[in-house]
């Protein structure tokens, strides 16, 4: 959760000199952190912080945010805007009709195990579980259509929702023969497991709300790799759609 104009002040783990976008993906990752700050001292600079709560104050052009699992802001009314950050971005786009059309075959060429893809699929699912949604099933046009992606995006060493070849989400998720009327991506680089990329999408507003969108039924998703590329290793897409 990520909000402008504020501040959490002590409980300083260490600090890392960044741009605010990426401040919530590296207190996600590091599972001793629970919140975070960022200010404009030396340019830009993530706090990352360590408490079960903290009294949020008022700091103009700053910026604060915490992990849901692990902290509590002891404020109901507390407000949150979303903020994506560079390593995690969300693209959708919504129609109304809804019809299912699933693959429930076990083994997927998505650069995940079935362990991992079936982990995935459960953490998904238990998030929409939580929250009162029913559970998405895997298509295999979506999976491809991920992989497609997870893939281009890898070779260019790249995160985008955009192609190489000027291709948007829905464009893949057509060239794959799935007729959408609903269609919704994440997709993220970076992050090393699965535990650890649904933990920043969780964490994002814009991530959470497709992982949440009531009016999808399928999904698809894909990791790609190389360790050849200065940035990142891994790229992950999660394709979410209706037809």
């Amino acid at each position: 959760m990520w909000e402008n104009n504020c501040d959490y002040y002590g409980d300083d783990i260490y600090s890392v000199e960044a741009i605010p976008d990426v401040c919530g993906d590296l207190c996600a990752d590091d599972s001793s952190c629970t919140h975070w700050t960022w200010n404009n001292f030396n340019g830009g600079t993530c706090w990352l912080k360590s408490a079960g709560t903290a009294t949020k104050a008022t700091y103009w052009g700053g910026g604060c945010g915490y992990v849901i699992a692990r902290f509590s802001t002891g404020s109901e009314s507390q407000s949150t805007v979303a903020s994506d950050s560079d390593t995690t971005q969300t693209d959708q786009t919504d129609q109304t009709d809804q019809t299912s059309q699933t693959d429930q075959s076990t083994s997927y060429d998505n650069g995940l195990t079935s362990d991992e893809t079936a982990q995935m699929l459960a953490s998904i699912n238990s998030y929409r579980a939580d929250n009162g949604l029913s559970a998405l099933t895997i298509d295999s046009r979506l999976v491809a259509a991920a992989m497609v992606h997870s893939e281009d995006q890898a070779s260019d060493c790249t995160m985008t929702h955009d192609g190489t070849d000027g291709s948007e989400p829905w464009d893949r998720m057509e060239a794959q023969g799935y007729d959408w009327t609903v269609a919704a991506e994440n997709v993220a680089a970076g992050q090393t497991s699965v535990s650890a990329v649904m933990t920043s999408w969780w964490n994002s507003a814009g991530h959470r709300a497709n992982i949440l969108k009531d009016d999808v039924v399928n999904v698809g998703f894909a990791l790609a790799k190389n360790s050849g590329c200065s940035n990142y290793a891994t790229y992950w897409t999660q394709d979410f759609g209706s037809e």
